[in-house]
């Protein structure tokens, strides 16, 4: 399922929000609405799958057609979120995708693996509307107002 949210006539930034949980996709994609961020979305709810599309895009259509960002969730079927990581960042097609690392887990062992295998930050979702509304803002801002990225 995609969702474009655009401002102007920019280009949008590219998101994939792998993610076997569509609630937690809906308010992804409803805070980048309500902020207003020139955003292209694409929802994957299996790791396997995320692969086989990266892995795709990267062989028969321009780099720049690769995400510039990826929400990642740990808990996907057939391949989990740490795989699908390790996966990506020993690609060298892929490895300078970003990735935060978007999940419910607070377990210190998830958070060291992330990094180790080279999740770009580690965010643990939200509880509330409320804080599901300020943590995307804060995300978004920062990775698409101030980050530069290589992708």
């Amino acid at each position: 399922m995609e969702a474009g949210i655009m401002q102007m006539n920019d280009k949008p930034f590219r998101i994939i929000v792998a993610d076997d949980d569509f609630e937690d996709f809906q308010f992804i994609k409803t805070t980048f609405e309500e902020v207003q961020l020139n955003v292209h979305l694409s929802h994957i709810e299996d790791g396997q799958y995320l692969i086989d599309i990266l892995k795709a895009q990267s062989k028969f259509s321009k780099l720049g057609e690769l995400p510039q960002l990826i929400l990642l969730d740990l808990n996907m079927p057939r391949k989990n979120g740490l795989e699908v990581l390790k996966e990506i960042k020993i690609n060298p097609l892929l490895c300078r995708i970003p990735i935060i690392i978007f999940t419910t887990s607070k377990m210190s062992k998830d958070i060291e693996q992330s990094y180790e295998l080279g999740a770009s930050c580690y965010v643990t979702k939200p509880q509330t509307s409320e804080e599901w509304l300020s943590t995307i803002r804060k995300l978004g801002h920062f990775w698409i107002d101030c980050v530069k990225v290589a992708v």
